[in-house]
């Protein structure tokens, strides 16, 4: 039995985070027979919406809230590298992270994910991380596949996501370390250039022999609950209002459609 710790980014979404928390913990542990932690990581939150999450964890399913202001030592480039470098949790072999506005839903109810991320790390040393995205076709750089599949259904892809990242803890730290991942100064943001946490994850996992392991067969949905400003931008619209009518869209079609 394996130790995860999933990790969930929140900033003031707090009419969408318990909607959208409940669901992807649900969808991600039952069942399973692995244990887990749930943590909530407030960072940028103004103070009152961060206290006001208190009252809420047991009705959340959080294990632990997480609070950090970023007037001070915070990282360049986006606001959510300061989520990922401040907060990779490394005491557990296994991490999950995902975003307040991830929407996860699996179509087999018996699959356990947990365990089925345990297995294809344990039996691929290459992989140092899984991730999975179904509206991919959105971003701003695609998905295309670096070689050939992992295993069936498993394909090695170019770069991962933070809607939803597994890691092996144990695999990625030191060479998150050497890649700068905790210097405040490493990550990028201007026009022409992007070099954020999603960049150093992608670049780390897919050299020196590493894998980036995407389960496309999976019975497990995972989309973006919003929508973006322009087809192939980064940016979604940040609108809550959005993002709920997007959950909403999706709970109804399965994950299928947000629109």
């Amino acid at each position: 039995m394996a130790f995860f710790t999933l990790a969930c980014a929140f900033h003031s979404t707090s009419r969408l985070i318990e909607r959208i928390l409940p669901q992807a913990i649900r969808a991600l542990t039952v069942p399973t027979h692995h244990d887990f932690e749930v943590v909530l990581v407030a960072d940028r939150s103004r103070d009152d919406v961060a206290a006001a999450l208190l009252p809420r964890l047991d009705e959340l399913g959080v294990d632990e809230l997480r609070f950090r202001r970023t007037r001070r030592h915070s990282f360049s480039g986006a606001p959510s590298n300061n989520f990922h470098a401040n907060h990779f949790i490394t005491t557990n072999p296994y991490l999950i992270t995902f975003t307040d506005d991830t929407f996860v839903v699996k179509t087999d109810p018996e699959f356990d994910v947990l365990d089925a991320i345990a297995s294809l790390f344990e039996q691929h040393p290459e992989v140092v991380l899984v991730s999975k995205v179904d509206d991919h076709d959105e971003w701003d750089r695609p998905l295309v596949d670096v070689g050939p599949e992992i295993e069936p259904g498993i394909r090695s892809v170019n770069r991962a996501v933070d809607q939803l990242i597994a890691y092996d803890t144990a695999r990625f730290l030191p060479i998150a370390r050497r890649f700068g991942a905790f210097h405040r100064d490493t990550f990028v943001s201007q026009p022409g250039f992007e070099y954020q946490w999603e960049n150093m994850v992608s670049h780390a996992g897919t050299t020196g022999g590493r894998k980036i392991a995407y389960p496309e067969r999976w019975p497990l949905r995972v989309r973006h609950a919003d929508l973006r400003i322009e087809h192939g931008s980064m940016h979604g619209t940040g609108n809550e209002d959005i993002k709920l009518q997007c959950f909403t869209r999706l709970l109804e079609t399965q994950g299928l459609e947000k629109r």
